[in-house]
Formats: structure tokens, C-alpha cells, sequence
């Protein structure tokens, strides 16, 4: 019952912060009608159809798949939502943040499924999330962002569990169902479409783990078949035409692989690792070296030694790569985050089954008490900061579809205000916030425009 309690306190907080976001500006107005077949950068038609059926909905992903980009997974669940209302979004985007929480336990916990959650870990995975996660409005809040990289990231560890529990059990047979094989192939196909930076590492480690030891362990048919079926998705994914188009106009508005595109990169890859990364970098890296010497002598410390080390290689590449994206966002190294915080949990695993103190009680204490303050200041800021800006957002739409004079002019706004400074920063990257443009040819202000029936819009500052 009171593990049942906590889920429930877990679920109402990213619930209640769903609830504080409305859909913003940009991208989730854009998603919200039929795609037109051209760039989201460039406005749309006055002629542009609101989603409104599921045949929408195939038309318009048929076409984005064409002339958008490859993400068809992420960006037919966006549009669902989008159609049905956030409200409803709100509920199931809560439900699967708690999803993503069990996975990384369940993965950390050699790919066994179970119920039997230890609370202290299952807290430590809520709070390393809440905490490590960079641009974490981003992932799990607004719409087109959490579709694309929080929904896509259960999808993607769903799919990898049995391999991880074959992993840790590879002298066994693990699924006796014949038919395995077949829904593994079908669920590796969505996983494989769903990440461009994290599903082609994962592909190669599948294969080489698979490659090295066929001799050694009983290789199941749903293995091959998953693994087929995550480079189809891939491969569906990455050869998309819209893939090509979508590159070329990044490619055109920021210039790639030049020294400033790099050295820009690299700097913010800096200040990710300076802000989020470097505590569980530390903890990973300083465990794993106290484990070098004691995994000789046991075979069971030994393996999950290598698997960590591996997490962590995997980790640094998938976050590395985006050195050489024509357009890095922040958010982009979610997958590599999700990494380290498995293989912390691994290494917290390891230490209560071996009995090694990999990190002293208290340290854990002191921590833990540093870890409780930065949570309540920057949950408190955050919801603080969500609601003044929910507020002004719903003001501004209320304003919008009770005016007539808007149906027939380009009305002027005020734009939004800025939260206080000192809560943007004890919020510590917690807070989202989108705008309008000046300009009301602007494609977010178009879109936002066509979305409630209004001639034009434009903000302005006071």
C-alpha cells in the first residue's frame, strides 16, 4: 500500500506540472493541423486543414514522412495527441514519465520485471531524472519534445529489456513462447524508428553481443528478429526523403561541420557535463575504477562491471556524436542521460549485493541532504514559474477567441513577462518558455493565428 501511495505521489507530480504546460508555441501548433508538404519554418497556408480524423492523420504523416523528417513514431503520437487535447495528453505523458522510471529500474535489475521495487532506488531514479536530465521541460513536458525523446525513450528500453535479462542469464532459455519472435520483430521495428543518435550504437552493440558469443550462449530466435527489426526501423527512419530535406535546410541555416559549428558544440557540450552530467560522470567512473581490481575474482562482479563499462562507452558516443549535428539542442542527449543513470543504478545494485562500499554512508547522507534541498528549491521554483507563465498564456488565448476585431485584423500583443530572475535560476533549467515574434508572417505566429481563427498576431514588448 505504500509503495502503492508513492507511485501515486510520483504520478500527481509530473502530472501536475503537465497540466501547468500549456502547448507552446512553434512546433505544437504546427503539429496540431495536416502537414502541408513543405518546412515548419515556413508559414502555412491560409487553406491548412485541422487534424480533426485518423484519416488526417495517416495523410498528414504520409506527407511529413515525404517532406518533414523520418520520425514517424514520435511524430504520429504528437499528432494524436495533439488532436485529442491536452488534457488527455496530460494524463498519459504522467503515466508514462512513471513508465520510464520502472524501465530504468527494471534494467538496472538485470532486465527481471517485477513489482518488488526497492524504494530507495526507485526514489534515486525519480530524483537523477528531476536532477541530470538536461532541458528536462523539454523531455517531459512539452508535447512535440516529450513524444519525440520521453515516449520514444520507453519505447527503446521496453524493447531492450529481454536482451539485457539474456545478457545476465545467457546459459538459459528465457522466453519459451514460439511466438516471441514474431512481436519482438514488429516491436523492434518501432524502436528502431525512433532515435537517430542512440538506435545505430545500440544496433552495433547488439550485433557484436550477439557476433561474440553465439558459441557461448543459446542464441533464441526472438533475438535475430529484434534485431532485424530494429534495423528496419532504423533504416526506415534514416533514408526517410524527409530525413534528406529536413538536413538540407539545417544544413542551410546553420553550416555544418565548420570549426565555429564545432567549437560552439563542444562548448555546449561543456556546460551540459559542467551543469548536469558531472555527478553521475564522477560516481560512475570513481565506482568502476574501485572495482577494477575485485571483478578478477568473481565472475558474477565481473559482468556487471563490463556491462556498466559498456553503458558507459555507449553513454559518451551517443552524446559525442552530437558534435557533428548541424543543429545540437540540448535535449538531444537525453538517451546518453538515461545511460548514466542506469549504470548508477547498477552500481548502487552491485554494492548492496556484493557488500562494497562504493560510496561511504556519510557521504550518502550528506548527499542525500544536498540532493532533498536542491529538489524543494527547485520544485518549488518550477511550479512557481510554470503557473505565472500558464497564466499569462491562458490570458492571452482567452483574449484571442473572445475577440472579434481579431478575426479581421492583425491585433498587437504584449509580450510575455519574464519570471523573476532569482527563481529562473534556483529553477536550475526547469522551466520552459516560448514566445511569439514581432513579426506576424513569423511561422509561429502563423500557425498560432490559424489555430484560432484570427487574422494575425504579433508581441511586442511593453
Amino acid at each position: 500500500m505504500k509503495k502503492l501511495c508513492y507511485f501515486a505521489v510520483v504520478f500527481c507530480f509530473f502530472y501536475s506540472l503537465n497540466v501547468l504546460t500549456p502547448i507552446c508555441f512553434g512546433d505544437d501548433y504546427v503539429y496540431s493541423f495536416v502537414w502541408e508538404g513543405h518546412s515548419m519554418f515556413i508559414p502555412m497556408s491560409e487553406q491548412v486543414q485541422r487534424l480533426s480524423s485518423f484519416h488526417d492523420l495517416f495523410v498528414s504523416q504520409w506527407s511529413h514522412y515525404f517532406t518533414g523528417n523520418g520520425r514517424a513514431v514520435s511524430h504520429t503520437i504528437a499528432q494524436f495527441f495533439l488532436w485529442m487535447g491536452k488534457d488527455i495528453f496530460n494524463i498519459f505523458n504522467a503515466l508514462i514519465s512513471v513508465l520510464l522510471i520502472m524501465e530504468i529500474y527494471w534494467c538496472a535489475n538485470k532486465g527481471i520485471i517485477t513489482l518488488a521495487f526497492k524504494m530507495g532506488r526507485f526514489s534515486f531514479i525519480f530524483f537523477a531524472l528531476w536532477a541530470f536530465t538536461p532541458s528536462f521541460p523539454s523531455v517531459f513536458l512539452w508535447l512535440s519534445g516529450a513524444c519525440n525523446y520521453l515516449w520514444t525513450a520507453v519505447l527503446l528500453w521496453g524493447f531492450l529489456l529481454p536482451y539485457i535479462q539474456k545478457y545476465y542469464h545467457f546459459d538459459e532459455k528465457i522466453v519459451n513462447n514460439n511466438w516471441f519472435w514474431l512481436a519482438m520483430f514488429f516491436f523492434g521495428i518501432l524502436a528502431g524508428w525512433t532515435n537517430e543518435n542512440s538506435v545505430c550504437l545500440l544496433v552495433l552493440a547488439l550485433f557484436v553481443f550477439i557476433c561474440v558469443n553465439r558459441k557461448r550462449i543459446e542464441i533464441e530466435s526472438w533475438m535475430i528478429a529484434g534485431l532485424a527489426g530494429l534495423v528496419i526501423g532504423y533504416a526506415l527512419m534514416i533514408f526517410a526523403p524527409g530525413n534528406f530535406m529536413r538536413l538540407s535546410d539545417q544544413i542551410k541555416a546553420h553550416p555544418w561541420l565548420t570549426w565555429e559549428t564545432i567549437a560552439g558544440h563542444a562548448a555546449l557540450l561543456f556546460l551540459i557535463l559542467a551543469y548536469f552530467h558531472i555527478v553521475p560522470w564522477y560516481f560512475n567512473l570513481r565506482s568502476l575504477y574501485m572495482l577494477s581490481g575485485k571483478n578478477k575474482e568473481n565472475p558474477g562482479l565481473a559482468q556487471e562491471v563490463f556491462l556498466a563499462k559498456i553503458m558507459c562507452v555507449l553513454s559518451f558516443c551517443m552524446t559525442f556524436m552530437m558534435l557533428f549535428s548541424p543543429n545540437f539542442q540540448t535535449r538531444s542527449v537525453f538517451p546518453g542521460t538515461v545511460l548514466l543513470i542506469i549504470t548508477a543504478s547498477i552500481l548502487f545494485r552491485v554494492q548492496d549485493e556484493y557488500s562494497i562500499n562504493l560510496i561511504k554512508k556519510s557521504t550518502k547522507r550528506f548527499l542525500c541532504f544536498i540532493g532533498i534541498m536542491y529538489f524543494v528549491i527547485t520544485t518549488a521554483s518550477a511550479f512557481y514559474g510554470s503557473y505565472y507563465y500558464r497564466e499569462q498564456i491562458n490570458e492571452l488565448v482567452a483574449f484571442v477567441k473572445s475577440s472579434d476585431y481579431a478575426k479581421h485584423n492583425v491585433i498587437e500583443v504584449n509580450s510575455l513577462r519574464p519570471v523573476q530572475d532569482m527563481i529562473s535560476r534556483l529553477s536550475h533549467f526547469h522551466l520552459i518558455n516560448s514566445t511569439l515574434s514581432s513579426n506576424e508572417n513569423d511561422w509561429r505566429n502563423v500557425a498560432f493565428s490559424r489555430y484560432y481563427g484570427i487574422k494575425g498576431i504579433r508581441m511586442v514588448a511593453k
